[in-house]
């Protein structure tokens, strides 16, 4: 009886604490798990009517009701769906494949650009001077051509 009275007692204590353990979606943890989920694509949706957001966040309150801790989940997600599980890439390994990979496309695009523009200015100037000096004008031309300035040029001073 004595026991069993003991026993009693000690489950009305342990009752409170595992009611005060259950997370929500309110919870510190889990909003930290969650805003670390890329959730497929769906990270950005609204709750409420997103099926597969309210899969990841039931999985999540049940995991940490189980209690995973917050690397544990978020390990378990990268080894089912990979780095694509995180919203981030981590920055390890591939993750840092990831990270660096468009700058490192920005620089090279911008490398090829720089000398396209600048194959294409040079080979358009050679070809300019080049037209000047094959093009000799006689001397009645160039007269109407120094008539012609002189003309522009006071009208318009």
């Amino acid at each position: 009886m004595k026991k069993a009275v003991l026993l009693s007692i000690f489950y009305l204590f342990l009752i409170p604490t595992v009611v005060l353990a259950a997370f929500n979606y309110n919870s510190k943890e889990f909003q930290t798990v969650i805003q670390q989920l890329d959730m497929q694509g769906h990270a950005d949706h609204d709750i409420s009517t997103c099926s597969i957001k309210k899969v990841y966040y039931e999985e999540v309150i049940e995991a940490l009701n189980q209690g995973q801790s917050e690397k544990e989940i978020l390990k378990s997600y990268i080894d089912e769906y990979g780095q694509a599980a995180l919203r981030t890439p981590a920055a390890d390994g591939s993750g840092i494949i990831a990270w660096i990979t468009p700058a490192l496309g920005f620089l090279i695009g911008a490398v090829v650009v720089g000398f396209g523009i600048k194959k294409l200015t040079n080979k358009n100037a050679g070809k300019e001077t080049e037209l000047l000096d094959k093009v000799e004008m006689t001397e009645m031309e160039r007269e109407i051509v120094e008539i012609t300035f002189e003309e522009e040029r006071k009208k318009h001073f």
